[in-house]
């Protein structure tokens, strides 16, 4: 006999289900924290990104399922975007959730005495893709500014934001994951 119940639930030992209410849960904190942060130095750092990140290293999705975390979190960004095209964020997004989920399963475990540095890593990196994607989309596709200008913004913008959301998601992974998996 098939138990439906017990079928949803998933290599994480939480039903489907709970899974997306985390995943929910953690894009909507990233977009409130967007929302309302000031900018710093010129520079408002994509707290979703971070919390998108954080939901596939706890979560572990297959591909397909993080693609779609990252449609979702696109959507949610483009609804909180200060950027003038906002749209671009339906490419940007999935693409650095792809290289994170892409990292959480492939990159070997980088831990000293069972704290994981995998979190920093990933989120870096995953933000690091997001936003060159994006700068590349607008500065190319759309406003057709010369490459110094995109080259300035992915130092001055991109870089500043990876580092913020490295340093968030490498301070909630561990309490967060001790929270959802006591």
């Amino acid at each position: 006999m098939n138990n439906p119940v017990v079928e949803q639930v998933t290599s994480t030992g939480m039903t489907r289900s709970k899974e997306i209410a985390v995943v929910a849960f953690l894009i909507a904190i990233g977009a409130v924290l967007r929302m309302f942060s000031p900018a710093i130095l010129g520079i408002t750092p994509n707290f979703i990104i971070a919390m998108y990140c954080i939901s596939i290293l706890l979560l572990r999705p297959k591909l397909g399922a993080a693609l779609g975390i990252g449609i979702v979190a696109g959507a949610i960004s483009m609804i909180f975007s200060k950027s003038p095209i906002p749209y671009l964020n339906l490419f940007s997004e999935p693409a650095g959730a792809l290289m994170c989920a892409l990292l959480t399963y492939y990159l070997p475990e980088f831990s000293i005495k069972k704290y994981s540095f995998k979190p920093c890593l990933a989120t870096f990196l995953g933000t690091l893709v997001s936003g060159g994607l994006y700068i590349i989309l607008n500065f190319q596709l759309a406003l057709h500014l010369p490459p110094a200008a995109m080259k300035a913004a992915f130092i001055g913008v991109v870089i500043p934001v990876a580092l913020i959301n490295m340093v968030m998601a490498q301070a909630l992974y561990a309490p967060i994951r001790k929270y959802l998996f006591r």
